[in-house]
């Protein structure tokens, strides 16, 4: 599917200017070129656009959430088949609230990440993808850009790594690293699981609506970083670029299905390696020093809790305790970690409930000491928030090193990851006090 994704590249060319080449395209009487017309229209290209993103995030939410209750149901009940059959020690708790619990919340989001990777694909079959750079190209000279970086943006929907490394197609390196800096605002598919997450248990009537703000925030904020790095950075007018369009073509279903099964065989390596891997270190950190589930042995804090603790000061004007927190830190190493941390941490404890979703698990935390005791840990306002934070703050490792090898050095990668980690803190902070107002 990535390499697929790099031959849209070859519909853009450098040389001339983008906005005399619609002139060349004006000739109505051929089907093609009307059809064009209408797909680069200010207007009525931006209304499809619109149309088709909104599409793709109503089937991902609504097809996928049935095969997403199925898994979260079979998770469920392998849990509480070993809470029922395992005696009480580290192995069962690592089987439950560990594997389980951890993989098994990334795990479940499969079915959506796959539906979101069919229809990129069908954009890509369908060649598309050109004709949305050509519709964004009148928009991206407003911010210094052209058309052509809107292609490794769109890619960004996907993963952010290939996406910064398709800005190699971009000839001019200021162009190349304005994109680059943008592109960590761009909502990838490992976001997707804590947007579903959230928006599905406090959103439940407006989740796709909540799922495409978050996505119109991310691409605005990124825009609003890209006009400031413009004037800070690259103070030059940037060149014109040419976008020629490649016949539009009937979609392949054999391709997107094809292009699909590899996003899936992508997540599932993530979730067999990286994510597992990921989880045994959360498991083991929350776990010790060993849980006594003795009333009068109190329990010591965790290594978890305690560094969670450490930086809770941080997170506690956005709405977050200490688990939110430690969920985010985890959350930089790949942003699937976040739904999987969450998943070893708001677990249920010797109440039955051993099977509980991580849905329901959440909406049923309360504190359980302190000033808030017996109150609901989440609620709109911070759920709102956390959702915001997750989209914007620090690029993963593996975007962040990629940004650093494509810019040829570690300013650009330490920039982003300073700026995107202050953005956020301000966009959380801001959404969960007019939350406040709002909900209150």
């Amino acid at each position: 599917m990535r390499n697929n994704r790099h031959n849209h590249t070859e519909g853009i060319h450098h040389g001339g200017n983008s906005h005399d080449d619609d002139s060349n395209h004006s000739n109505h009487t051929n089907p093609q070129n009307s059809l064009d017309a209408v797909l680069t229209n200010r207007f009525w290209g931006l209304l499809i656009f619109i149309a088709i993103i909104w599409l793709m995030f109503y089937c991902t939410f609504t097809l996928g959430s049935y095969p997403q209750h199925w898994i979260e149901s079979l998770m469920g009940n392998l849990s509480g088949l070993v809470a029922g059959n395992l005696n009480t020690g580290w192995f069962s708790n690592f089987l439950q609230n560990g594997l389980i619990n951890g993989v098994g919340a990334v795990l479940a989001f499969l079915p959506n990440i796959l539906i979101l990777f069919f229809f990129i694909s069908l954009l890509e079959e369908t060649q598309y993808l050109p004709r949305a750079a050509r519709l964004m190209d009148k928009y991206m000279h407003g911010i210094g850009l052209h058309g052509s970086s809107f292609i490794p943006l769109l890619m960004g929907f996907g993963c952010n790594v290939p996406a910064i490394m398709a800005t190699r197609s971009i000839e001019r390196k200021n162009d190349r690293i304005l994109t680059m800096m943008m592109i960590p605002y761009i909502p990838c598919s490992a976001r997707i699981p804590t947007f579903l997450l959230f928006s599905g248990i406090f959103f439940p009537d407006d989740k796709v609506l909540v799922m495409m703000l978050l996505y119109l925030t991310g691409i605005i904020i990124g825009i609003i970083i890209a006009i400031l790095n413009k004037k800070v950075f690259f103070r030059e007018k940037s060149e014109d670029y040419a976008i020629f369009l490649p016949p539009l073509k009937a979609p392949k279903m054999a391709m997107a299905l094809k292009g699909m099964w590899s996003a899936a065989e992508e997540y599932l390596k993530k979730i067999g390696t990286v994510v597992l891997l990921a989880v045994i270190i959360v498991w083991a950190l929350d776990y010790f020093p060993i849980k006594q589930h003795n009333p009068e042995v109190p329990d010591k804090p965790s290594y978890l809790q305690q560094f969670g603790k450490a930086i809770e000061p941080v997170m506690a004007p956005l709405g977050f305790d200490w688990k939110m927190g430690a969920a985010l830190i985890t959350g930089v190493t790949a942003k699937e970690f976040i739904v999987s941390t969450l998943g070893v941490l708001y677990q249920e404890e010797n109440d039955g409930e051993n099977n509980a979703s991580l849905a329901e698990r959440i909406k049923g935390e309360t504190y359980v000491s302190g000033p808030n005791a017996g109150q609901k840990v989440f609620n709109k306002q911070n759920a709102l928030s956390f959702m915001v934070f997750a989209l914007l703050y620090i690029p993963c490792v593996a975007a962040a090193t990629t940004i650093r090898k494509e810019s040829g050095s570690w300013k650009w990668a330490i920039i982003s990851i300073c700026t995107t980690l202050v953005v956020a803190w301000i966009a959380a902070f801001a959404t969960y006090n007019i939350g406040f107002l709002i909900w209150r």
